[in-house]
């Protein structure tokens, strides 16, 4: 069980890593560009290397090309930084599959996002992933039953007796985290908003409330005995 933030912005990745028990970090094209759009001037790799001095464990780097080849020589970009700590997240294609088996072969630790179906995870494990990573969200607005797949992909890794662990992304409220976690997801990776969300609830507010009021109350000299 692990919790990881799904951003590439290092000072909310340091911020949130200062309150919650964060893993690792996992990023992809998209998340780069959103840190940079929001005024982070990094390369890709000095992101990588930042999020690997903030977080304690995997941090999750997706290259991007046209080819396997291509995949497999930007990927080595990220691997050579920390190869026992960053996870390379390759599309569930066969040009990913085939970067996979050159990678492997590197001893870079792999993962395969957006992984839709149960036949695709079945690749992944077979390609030698450490984490299958599916979209929960945009799996829901497929029309697809997102906690059902899930939970057959779950029950594919536990039958399979392999050490996988399934890595869900694509979460839009704590409620969808607890959703995901419920169907079977071991691993959970979600923006800081939402890691933030998971702690906030009104009934635990309303009783923090009331202990400060009664402390306040017992500290008064002409208090009752």
């Amino acid at each position: 069980m692990a919790l990881f933030a799904d951003s590439a912005h290092l000072d909310d990745v340091a911020a949130l890593r200062a309150v919650f028990p964060i893993t690792g970090a996992t990023t992809n094209p998209s998340i780069l560009l959103a840190a940079r759009e929001r005024g982070q001037r990094a390369t890709d790799r000095e992101i990588a290397r930042g999020l690997l001095d903030i977080c304690p464990g995997p941090v999750f780097m997706q290259p991007s090309a046209a080819s396997a080849e291509e995949l497999r020589a930007a990927a080595l970009r990220y691997v050579e930084l920390e190869p026992s700590r960053v996870v390379v997240k390759l599309p569930l294609t066969s040009d990913g599959l085939e970067a996979a088996h050159a990678l492997r072969e590197d001893g870079a630790r792999l993962s395969f996002t957006a992984v839709a179906s149960v036949a695709q995870a079945y690749c992944a494990l077979l390609a030698g992933a450490a984490w299958v990573i599916p979209y929960f969200g945009r799996l829901r607005r497929a029309g697809v039953d997102a906690p059902a797949r899930l939970g057959a992909m779950a029950r594919l890794i536990a039958a399979q007796h392999s050490d996988a662990r399934l890595l869900v992304a694509s979460l839009k409220s704590a409620d969808e985290v607890t959703e995901a976690l419920l169907a079977g997801g071991g691993d959970i990776t979600a923006a800081p908003e939402i890691i933030r969300a998971l702690a906030a609830d009104p009934l635990t507010n309303t009783a923090v409330a009331r202990f400060a009021a009664d402390w306040e109350r017992f500290q008064r000299p002409d208090s009752a005995p």
